[in-house]
């Protein structure tokens, strides 16, 4: 049976179905993919027509471009019918030349040995071409206006109200209604970037449909870190271990190129610029934690570049200053593009998995948590969670195979300080570590006045000060905020001298702090009790010897409650010592 490509033909090529639109060349016609609404250019050789579904697989009535398909084939398998396995190169060739796996191949070789006729080859007739639409066209339109005008919104009404709305508008246009699997089928194929742009926004849209092809360039050890900070799901106990202080917060940096984690930093106080400098401090210069445990962490080194948030954290003077200070560039993240950091976002959720397995875990989220009692259960100290979280990072992450990288990232570290000799040359070491921390470490300008230093309602002085006296010139004065017992100036001549505090603020709050445990305090607790009960009775016979001096003994009568209300209930005291009668009225005092 013969059709003519005329334009307004719906046929069929490479399984899809289109619309003829008009004649490109003497071999090629332009069409429209049914499935998509594109304009496409579809070779005539490709063209058939639409199946019947109610054809045979017989040799009669299979279509033209499967049966030679099915000749070519079978012609192929007889060239090898007296081997008992197809060789390993026949296999692939004939698979690629049939686009069919090689199991596929060696099931219809089996079938064709039973039954060596052509027609058996003829694979089956699949279901609906894709694009094939059965609706009637105003339906059809009909349920599309539906899903464009009540689905692309960013109210995000479900589908099923998509579906009520739709079959409602065709009954009032007298047109018969469509299931509800038609509308889901034609609601499901607009479901992309256009409907997730219409209901999400476009930043939504942009993170899930956007490529990302690029990334982070990082040929070796510090040539680029991230930092970030997070709030670690465990509960942390005091020194004393009475009372819960909360949850910790950790800044770690990590090794871009390695992914080592090359410095971290782990306070109760909320993220500031004292925790970046810290941070960069640990990451920098060699480990403290070497000293008792030598070579547990040997990452250390000055970095080239630096990637952060856009947080007012990462934003301040003295950070700024400092990397400009030590050749160190300073980059920021660009705006509301979280996935610049994928490095550091994938260690944190790492370590937070690690720290899932102490006692006192807060898990990841209050569904998962459960009835899990996190403070009851909470054992480590701060110190203790410190120590415990540098043996899991050196110990644990570093030493097992990274996903990406193919290898531990210790070994990453290693080889990339190796050299062609076959020699590890390590990182500059920084010459004056005190003076790197210092040059983190936020700054004010102020004047050397003769009662010292003022900061922070605090006064500073030393000796070696004196030179600045009557200078009028103010000097930078840096500060850490966690401890203002000291400060510290530069003076002209290079000398750091530290200045400790004489008097103010810092002078009152450095003094050593105590707690109280829980007997202790049940014990000042019950005698704070006592006292309201003395106090109570001394105001209770006050009120009595009152009256009875100014002749009225009775007390006051009270106004009565509203209609249909019960009275106030009378909430019973303690008896007390004396008076006997001073109970009657301890309500009214309470």
């Amino acid at each position: 049976m013969a059709f003519v490509l005329n334009p307004g033909t719906v046929c069929v090529a490479n399984g899809r179905v289109i619309q003829i639109d008009g004649v490109r060349s003497i071999s090629h016609v332009d069409a429209r993919d049914m499935g998509t609404g594109k304009m496409i250019s579809v070779p005539i050789a490709q063209i058939e027509a639409l199946p019947s579904t109610n054809a045979h697989q017989e040799a009669g009535t299979i279509r033209e471009a499967e049966w030679r398909r099915c000749a070519e084939l079978a012609k192929d398998l007889n060239t090898f019918r007296d081997c008992r396995k197809l060789p390993s190169t026949a296999r692939k060739k004939l698979s690629e030349r049939y686009g069919m796996s090689t199991r596929q191949l060696q099931r219809i070789r089996a079938t064709f040995a039973k039954d060596p006729r052509a027609s058996t080859l003829a694979r089956k007739l699949g279901g609906r071409p894709q694009g094939l639409n059965r609706l009637d066209p105003q339906v059809d339109a009909l349920v599309r206006h539906a899903i464009s005008k009540h689905y692309m919104r960013r109210e995000k009404p479900p589908k099923e109200y998509v579906v009520v709305r739709a079959q409602s508008m065709a009954r009032r246009l007298k047109l018969p209604p469509p299931s509800r699997k038609a509308i889901l089928l034609r609601l499901n194929q607009e479901i992309g970037w256009t409907s997730d742009l219409a209901r999400e926004g476009g930043h939504a849209a942009r993170n899930k449909w956007e490529a990302r092809t690029g990334g982070l360039i990082a040929s070796g050890p510090l040539d680029l870190i991230q930092i970030d900070h997070t709030l670690a799901d465990v509960m942390i106990l005091s020194d004393d271990r009475l009372n819960v202080l909360g949850r910790p917060w950790i800044t770690v940096a990590i090794d871009v190129a390695t992914r080592c984690v090359l410095g971290m930093y782990i306070s109760m106080n909320a993220p500031s610029t004292v925790a970046v400098s810290l941070c960069i401090e640990h990451a920098v210069l060699p480990k403290p934690e070497n000293l008792s445990d030598p070579g547990v962490w040997p990452m250390y080194g000055k970095p080239k570049k630096i990637l952060v948030d856009n947080g007012k954290d990462f934003r301040s003077m003295a950070l700024d200053r400092g990397c400009d200070e030590h050749q160190i560039e300073l980059a920021w993240r660009p705006v509301r593009t979280p996935h610049y950091g994928g490095h550091i976002e994938r260690l944190i959720g790492t370590l937070m998995k690690l720290a899932h397995l102490l006692p006192g875990t807060t898990f990841s989220n209050i569904k998962e948590r459960g009835d899990y009692d996190s403070e009851g259960k909470s054992r480590l100290t701060l110190d203790e969670f410190r120590e415990w979280m540098t043996q899991k990072v050196c110990r644990f992450y570093h030493q097992r195979r990274h996903r990406s990288l193919g290898l531990p990232p210790l070994i990453a570290w290693e080889r990339g300080l190796t050299g062609a000799d076959g020699n590890i040359a390590s990182p500059p070491l920084i010459a004056r570590p005190l003076d790197f921390r210092m040059d983190f470490l936020p700054f004010e300008g102020r004047v050397v006045r003769r009662t010292g230093i003022e900061l922070k309602g605090s006064r500073y002085w030393h000796e070696d000060l004196a030179p600045l006296l009557n200078s009028g010139t103010e000097v930078r004065v840096r500060y850490d905020p966690r401890d203002l017992s000291a400060v510290w100036v530069r003076r002209l001549d290079g000398m750091l001298i530290t200045a400790p505090v004489i008097g103010g603020r810092a002078a009152a709050t450095s003094c050593v702090r105590h707690s109280v445990d829980r007997v202790t305090q049940s014990r000042l607790d019950a005698e704070t009790d006592k006292g309201f009960l003395a106090t109570d009775s001394i105001e209770a016979q006050a009120q009595i010897s009152t009256r009875r001096a100014r002749g009225t003994s009775r007390p006051r009568k009270r106004p009565a409650p509203p209609t249909g209300s019960s009275p106030p209930a009378v909430v019973p005291l303690p008896p007390v010592a004396s008076p006997s009668r001073a109970e009657i009225h301890l309500e009214e005092w309470i």
